[in-house]
């Protein structure tokens, strides 16, 4: 079978574009007491890619446990689809935030 350079790139920018870019942890408590994790693959390039949310919630606190990037945050809302107020961000650099009332949030990287 031969495969044109193009068809590789192709393959290869799919595969990537799927990768988990970040691994949101989620507590009962300030970031002791696990509850769950979210992989994130969806989010968008920093100042660059389109706007991104994903609705969810589960625990009181969340922080971004695992960056495969080289610098990754998520905003956390109080609404479904990103809507309402910005109640928190957690970036990769040893975070702790409350999202109790979280219903949504929005996942970027660098």
């Amino acid at each position: 079978m031969h495969f044109s350079t193009a068809s590789f790139l192709a393959v290869l920018t799919a595969s990537f574009a799927t990768a988990e870019q970040m691994q949101i942890n989620y507590y009962n408590d300030a970031c002791s007491s696990y509850a769950g994790q979210v992989d994130v693959t969806w989010a968008t390039k920093l100042y660059g890619g389109p706007d991104n949310c994903y609705n969810y919630h589960f625990g009181q606190f969340a922080n971004i446990a695992n960056c495969y990037e080289g610098r990754c945050l998520c905003n956390f809302f109080s609404g479904q689809n990103c809507g309402g107020n910005n109640i928190g961000q957690a970036n990769n650099g040893g975070n702790c935030v409350q999202v109790q009332n979280a219903q949504s949030f929005a996942c970027y990287y660098s």
